[in-house]
C-alpha cells in the first residue's frame, strides 16, 4: 500500500525546506540543539529504513522522551502511513504489549532496554520490535492516537486525525496570544495530549521552537527558563509548586505566557507562584477527547478555587442536564464540548456512544457557568483517579494486584494529596500464609505499571471491609490507608 501524506508531515517539510537552520530543538542554556533542516534528513532517513523493514500497515506504538528522536520517528512513521500511539516514555513493557493490542499495532519504538525482541535503529539505543498483535477497527484518517486508561482499566485510544490536531493547537495559540517564533519549553511529555496540542503539533505546523531543559528538577527549569529566554511555559500545578518555594529565582523577562493543567490548581500555590515570579500560571483545562477547552485569560491572582476559565477560541462548551438540555447559569450539570478538535473516535468504542459524536464530546466532568462566563469544575462523574495530571483507572491496578501469589482480593481508591490531587492507596486481602510485605507490593508494582499508576499507600489486611450489602466500603478503605482503625458501619 502506498504510504498516505500526512499534512504534518508536509507542514513541518516546508518548514524545513524554507529555512533549514531555524531552530527545532534548543537546549536549556538556548543553544541550538536541531535545526529544522537535520530533523527533517534524519527522518527521511529513517522513513527509508521503516519502509525496509516491511512492518505492517498498522499503527505503530511510540515511546521516546521528549527530544529530538521523538520527532524523528513520528514524521518517520507519519511519512510510511502509519497511525502513531503515544505511549507514556515511562510505561514498562507489559503495559506498552497492553497497548499495542488495545489499538493493534503491528510493532513497538522504545528505547532498546525497554524492548524483549527489539531491533536496533537510527538514532542509536532506539529500537523497534513487530508484534503479532490482532487489527483492530480503526478510524479513517487517523494520524495520532491519544492514549488513557478505559472504562475498564485496559488502555483506551482516542483517534485523532491531523486537521483535529491542528484545530486544537490553532484554538490554544489564538486564546493564548502565543506568537509561531516563541520559545517553549518542552517540560511535559510530548506524548500526553496537553504537550501534544502545547508542543508537538505547533513544532510540526508552525516551527515553535521547543527548549529542553536538563531535567525537571525545579532548579533546572528555572535555569532554562532565564537562560533560554523560554516565552512559553506550559506547565502543571506541581511545577508551579516547586518553583515558588525555591530561593533566589532568576528572573524571567522573556516569560510571556505561564499556564498549568492537567489537575487542579490551589490558589495558594497560585499566589505563591504570583509572588515569587510575578507571573501568573493561568489555568487551562483539557482533555484527550478533545483537546483544549477553557482557559483563565485574566491576569487576577490568583484564580477561584475550581474555576478554568473561558472556553477557548473556536470551542463551544456548554453544561447540560442528563437529557442533554443546556442548563442556565448557575446551576451545575455534565460539562459537554463542541469543537473541530473533537476526535474521530475511540478504540476501542465507548460503551457509552452517545459521549463522543461528530464534534461533540459529553464529558466526565460536572460543573456551571457563573454570570461571567467562567466554567467552574464541582467533580468528577466517574471513579477515574487524577494522578498528578494523568488518569488512571484503579481497575487497572486492581488486576495486577490480585495476580500476584498470596493476594486474595484487592481494592484501590483515589486518597487525597495535597501535592499531586490524588494518589493511589490499595487494600489488599492476603493469604495468611503469604510473606507478602508493603515494599514487596511496590516493588511489584513498579514493574508491571508506569510509576503513577503505582499505589503510594498500601495496607495488608486479612479481608477487605465490605458494607452489609456485600459491597466494599470505601469510607472505611481511607481509613486503613490511612493507619486508621476501620470504622464500623452505621
Amino acid at each position: 500500500m502506498k504510504p498516505s501524506p500526512c499534512p504534518l508531515v508536509f507542514r513541518f517539510f516546508r518548514l524545513a525546506q524554507q529555512d533549514p537552520a531555524a531552530p527545532a530543538f534548543l537546549d536549556a542554556d538556548g543553544r541550538l540543539l536541531s535545526p529544522r533542516g537535520l530533523v527533517a534528513q534524519q527522518s527521511e532517513l529513517l522513513a527509508e529504513l521503516y519502509g525496509r523493514l516491511k512492518l505492517p500497515h498498522r499503527p505503530v506504538v511510540l515511546s521516546l522522551a521528549n527530544g529530538p528522536a521523538l520527532v524523528v520517528h513520528f514524521l518517520a512513521l507519519r511519512k510510511r502511513g502509519h497511525a502513531v500511539a503515544l505511549a507514556d516514555t515511562t510505561a514498562p513493557y507489559p503495559e506498552l504489549l497492553r497497548v499495542a493490542q488495545a489499538v493493534g499495532a503491528g510493532a513497538l519504538v522504545a528505547n532498546l532496554e525497554r524492548l524483549e525482541n527489539g531491533r536496533e535503529l537510527m538514532p542509536p539505543g532506539v529500537g523497534v520490535e513487530r508484534q503479532p498483535t490482532a487489527a483492530v477497527p480503526v478510524p479513517n484518517g487517523t494520524a495520532v492516537f491519544k492514549l488513557s486508561s478505559g472504562s475498564t482499566g485496559e488502555p483506551q485510544a482516542f483517534a485523532a486525525s491531523a486537521a483535529q490536531l491542528y484545530a486544537d493547537a490553532s484554538h490554544i495559540f489564538r486564546t493564548m496570544g502565543l506568537r509561531r517564533s516563541d520559545r517553549t519549553l518542552a517540560a511535559i511529555p510530548l506524548t500526553h495530549s496537553y504537550g501534544l496540542g502545547s508542543c508537538l503539533v505547533p513544532l510540526l505546523v508552525w516551527g515553535t521552537p521547543l527548549v529542553l531543559p536538563s531535567c525537571n528538577l525545579p532548579a533546572a527549569l528555572a535555569h532554562t527558563l532565564a537562560a533560554a529566554q523560554v516565552e512559553h511555559f506550559p506547565a502543571v500545578p506541581a511545577m508551579v509548586r516547586a518553583l515558588a518555594s525555591l530561593p533566589n529565582l532568576p528572573p524571567w523577562p522573556s516569560l510571556r505566557v505561564c499556564l498549568t493543567a492537567g489537575a487542579p490548581l490551589a490558589t495558594k500555590d497560585a499566589a505563591a507562584f504570583c509572588a515569587a515570579t510575578g507571573h501568573k500560571p493561568h489555568v487551562f483545562y483539557g482533555s484527550s477527547e478533545c483537546g483544549g477547552i477553557t482557559y483563565d485569560r485574566t491576569d487576577l491572582c490568583p484564580h477561584q478555587e475550581g474555576a478554568v476559565g473561558t472556553p477557548l477560541d473556536g470551542v463551544h462548551v456548554d453544561v447540560v442536564d442528563e437529557e442533554g438540555h443546556p442548563l442556565p447559569v448557575g446551576v451545575e450539570g455534565r460539562v459537554r464540548v463542541r469543537s473541530r478538535a473533537v476526535v474521530l473516535g475511540a478504540v476501542p468504542p465507548l460503551s457509552d456512544p452517545k459521549v463522543l459524536t461528530s464534534r461533540c464530546f459529553l464529558t466526565g466532568d460536572a460543573g456551571f457557568f457563573d454570570e461571567n462566563g467562567v466554567l467552574h469544575l464541582t467533580g468528577r462523574l466517574s471513579d477515574v483517579v487524577n494522578v498528578a495530571g494523568k488518569k488512571v483507572h484503579p481497575e487497572e491496578v486492581r488486576r495486577v494486584l490480585e495476580a500476584l501469589p498470596g493476594v486474595l482480593s484487592a481494592a484501590v481508591v483515589g486518597v487525597p494529596d495535597p501535592h499531586r490531587g490524588q494518589v493511589l492507596g490499595a487494600v489488599l486481602a492476603v493469604s495468611p500464609q503469604a510473606s507478602l510485605t508493603v515494599h514487596k507490593v511496590i516493588t511489584y508494582c513498579r514493574a508491571r505499571l508506569a510509576p503513577y499508576k503505582v499505589p503510594r499507600k498500601v495496607a495488608l489486611v486479612p479481608e477487605l471491609p465490605l458494607t452489609a450489602r456485600g459491597k466494599l466500603a470505601k469510607r472505611d478503605l481511607l481509613a486503613l490507608l490511612r493507619g486508621k482503625k476501620a470504622p464500623a458501619e452505621s
